[in-house]
């Protein structure tokens, strides 16, 4: 048996963050093969104990018979597998707890931060790569809406380009859902070395390099699909975060626009009031 028909019966039974660990194993075979279990375990951000648990429950009775199977498995494999880390007839209901996920755990003070640095109207920057970028030009329309300068390099030297004449007083969006992305992590920190721009990210929910070298960081859930070698994991729960971003400055602004209002009734009630007395 190879390693996917031993733990394909027990991927059901996995939580999110075992699902990440068994993600990383499935898309970096190779490496993992000449891993130690220390070694393993600091690429996933996790105790070598946790490793041992999460093998026991997808089937191995310990990491020599894990490694032993990996090395029989054909990685050629990974190609014909089903990209999907659950059943298809299962996919609907994790894609819907994803999103439902992504939107319980946002933290309110992180969004409260956000709106209150939006309400500055301040130049907001959107950096993304591969899919990612379909969100990014979606966070443009959305955002342009409301009247921001928003700019979105698409490519690498228009980066370059952008980096050497930031402001102080961006606010700079990184869309990266892995956040392991060598090129964007290069380019937060020459961000953070040039400006005292804010950096906020949206990434996974694992551990990892953008989350941590961003002043925000808000994080989302998706199992990861890779057809071919090509990325297709959703980033419908990162459109999701966005708009309830958009929706809460919408909010927010509407407050202040009533506030003012009432202030101005007020005031002018009062000089209607000390006029009569005249």
């Amino acid at each position: 048996m190879d390693f996917f028909e031993i733990t394909a019966k027990h991927i059901h039974s996995l939580n999110l963050s075992e699902k990440d660990l068994y993600k990383y194993i499935i898309r970096n075979m190779e490496e993992v093969r000449g891993s130690t279990i220390r070694e393993l375990a600091a690429k996933c951000y996790v105790s070598p104990a946790t490793i041992i648990r999460f093998l026991r429950k997808i089937g191995f009775s310990g990491y020599s018979e894990f490694i032993a199977i990996l090395k029989y498995t054909d990685t050629d494999m990974k190609e014909s597998h089903n990209p999907f880390v659950v059943p298809q007839e299962d996919y609907r209901i994790e894609y819907l707890k994803n999103i439902y996920e992504s939107v319980r755990v946002l933290d309110n003070d992180k969004v409260d931060k956000i709106i209150q640095l939006l309400k500055e109207k301040p130049r907001l920057i959107v950096m993304a790569r591969g899919l990612n970028k379909s969100v990014a030009h979606y966070f443009e329309y959305v955002f342009s809406g409301f009247g921001f300068e928003v700019i979105f390099p698409e490519d690498h030297y228009f980066r370059q380009m952008l980096l050497n004449g930031i402001r102080n007083t961006d606010l700079v969006f990184f869309l990266t859902y892995g956040g392991e992305d060598k090129e964007l992590i290069r380019e937060i920190e020459l961000l953070n070395i040039k400006s005292k721009a804010t950096v906020v990210s949206i990434t996974s929910a694992n551990n990892n390099p953008v989350q941590n070298m961003s002043h925000i960081n808000l994080y989302v859930f998706a199992d990861c699909i890779q057809v071919g070698g090509i990325d297709m994991t959703s980033r419908i729960s990162m459109i999701a975060i966005i708009e309830l971003l958009a929706y809460k400055y919408m909010e927010e602004i509407a407050e202040n626009k009533e506030t003012s209002k009432h202030i101005s009734n007020i005031s002018l009630n009062e000089e209607l009031g000390e006029a009569l007395l005249i």
